[in-house]
């Protein structure tokens, strides 16, 4: 069982995590098709549709994790929103893995907000396992507690600090090699 306010932290941070990551792929979309061909996994001719798929499947879980905010009768979008989230991390962490055994370190991650480029590394595969994990608590029951109104003030700037703590560790991860000089991790 896990606290209400606990499961609409980790809905409302995954839900803007992936609209964020799906509208951040559209916006640059060239940018995010030619990171795709750099995994070496899809064919040429399939990548741009494959990019659109990642960023429509991206901004499809996100809206999924918002909904039951206005309709709580359709939590059962948010329980496969949590799912999908899970498998498409998953997948992610995967290619990363699969690259990282390859010896083929040298690829943006993609995973970036920003323009600045995160070569994969163990570190993505860690962050990658840690966000599966929070999708998988996603779907565990809620307690009966009715949210009070300070949980609800307490709620974005709760989901403000996780998307903080996020963007660290993706500028820590991204800033690595500055940091930890001749590292290959």
């Amino acid at each position: 069982m896990i606290d209400p306010l606990a499961h609409w932290l980790i809905a409302l941070f995954l839900a803007v995590f992936f609209l964020a990551g799906g509208l951040h792929k559209f916006s640059d979309f060239e940018r995010f098709v030619s990171l795709l061909g750099k995994y070496d996994v899809v064919r040429p001719y399939l990548q741009a549709p494959a990019a659109g798929l990642v960023a429509a499947i991206e901004v499809t879980i996100g809206l999924a994790l918002f909904t039951p905010l206005p309709f709580p009768q359709l939590r059962i979008l948010a329980i496969c929103g949590f799912g999908a989230g899970a498998g498409l991390l998953s997948a992610y962490l995967l290619l990363m893995a699969y690259s990282i055994t390859r010896g083929n370190r040298e690829i943006d991650c993609g995973c970036s907000f920003h323009k600045q480029r995160s070569l994969i590394s163990s570190w993505h595969l860690c962050r990658n396992g840690v966000l599966i994990l929070i999708c998988i608590a996603g779907v565990l029951p809620v307690t009966a507690r009715e949210l009070q109104t300070i949980d609800w003030l307490h709620l974005p700037l709760m989901v403000l600090a996780a998307g903080m703590l996020y963007v660290l560790v993706d500028t820590l991860l991204a800033n690595r090699s500055y940091l930890t000089p001749n590292s290959t991790a």
